[in-house]
């Protein structure tokens, strides 16, 4: 198994491992700043990368996404910078977690169709509130080509989806921090806790995140 932890907080916790990230070990490109522990992102050109995570697959045996988001605009009709927010890429765009016409989307290349499958989650990110985000991506077990996609919002499940007959691409380059395809999709606000695990976090583990994020402590 693959952990990648990135951890966006003023101090670091505890002794850093090969399995976790200070903001000082986070790329940035085009601008992308980290200020009191906080990756900023101007929505323009502005991204960040994760060292290490080329290796990190869509496909078996599972993969975890999860943040604290603070988005600059709430989704409404206009610049298009302001309606489509990319949280979580890989190179070459085969998978992108994001919010798209307001609704938290995942996006997952089929390498058997060259299309993307998109599931949706009816939640809307407010503007200049944390939330905390969990995206897990499984295979069933016993069935091939049969994958289940869950969205978590601050702990709890709000959607879950089982897609067959799906082959995902894996993704030849690091995880992208507010990119997605470019253009439009860059992300304008903030970033925190941001987790990547090549393994199935369970509803409990996603939980624990939750409660000790950035979004949980602005709610206290």
């Amino acid at each position: 198994m693959k952990t990648f932890l990135a951890i966006l907080t003023a101090a670091v916790l505890g002794s850093v491992t090969a399995a976790e990230y200070t903001v000082k070990q986070l790329s940035l490109h085009e601008g992308a700043v980290v200020e009191n522990g906080v990756l900023k992102l101007d929505g323009k050109k502005a991204y960040a990368t994760i060292p290490g995570t080329e290796d990190i697959a869509i496909a078996s045996p599972g993969v975890t996404f999860a943040c604290s988001i603070r988005p600059q605009f709430d989704a409404r009709k206009g610049n298009s910078n302001e309606i489509m927010d990319s949280y979580f890429s890989k190179k070459g765009a085969p998978f992108i977690l994001c919010r798209w016409a307001g609704l938290i989307s995942s996006r997952v290349l089929n390498t058997e169709t060259r299309k993307y499958d998109i599931e949706r989650c009816w939640f809307l990110p407010k503007a200049g509130q944390w939330t905390h985000l969990a995206f897990v991506f499984e295979p069933v077990p016993g069935r091939e080509n049969v994958w289940t996609q869950r969205f978590y919002v601050n702990g709890k499940l709000k959607l879950e989806k089982t897609a067959e007959n799906f082959s995902p691409a894996a993704g030849d380059g690091p995880v992208e921090l507010g990119k997605g395809w470019g253009g439009p999709w860059m992300f304008t606000g903030e970033m925190a806790d941001i987790t990547v695990e090549q393994k199935i976090l369970s509803p409990d583990e996603i939980a624990v995140l939750a409660a000790r994020s950035r979004a949980a402590n602005s709610r206290q």
